[in-house]
């Protein structure tokens, strides 16, 4: 397990709105059989602190948070998937068609994720999404 920086740059386009937040935490980088998994906590807004946990295989990413607010998101380019987050306000239907995933990894580990998607929240089209996670020992 090795301390890590990471740098959470999250796009969002809605209505063609476009906003951009940049996020810095510390965590945990750590391989297990075929996956990584990257660890921290996070601040959200009008919610508190948020346990979430990435894990980064060949393809696919998966976003787990678990908290005030849960939700486990799969990405894997040209797929759709559905599943559902919880929050203080209630549960809501969640899809997810992931357009790009791309993980490069140096010296053995991943250091930077591009995920491109576009994001339904209960039916309702809620914009084009981008994360960039730049991963640093």
């Amino acid at each position: 397990m090795q301390e890590v920086r990471i740098k959470l740059t999250a796009k969002h386009l809605v209505e063609g709105n476009e906003e951009e937040t940049i996020h810095d935490y510390t965590g945990r980088c750590v391989k297990k059989e075929n996956a990584w998994y990257l660890t921290y906590r996070e601040q959200m807004e009008g919610i508190g602190e948020v346990g979430t946990t990435l894990r980064l295989e060949e393809k696919s990413v998966t976003l787990v948070r678990q908290g005030q607010v849960s939700s486990r998101q799969q990405f894997e380019k040209g797929k759709s998937t559905h599943s559902v987050y919880r929050s203080p306000y209630g549960p809501f239907d969640m899809e997810t068609h992931t357009n790009k995933l791309r993980i490069q990894v140096q010296d053995g580990m991943p250091r930077n994720v591009e995920i491109a998607y576009q994001l339904w929240m209960s039916g309702q089209y809620a914009g084009e999404h981008r994360l960039q996670i730049q991963i640093n020992p």
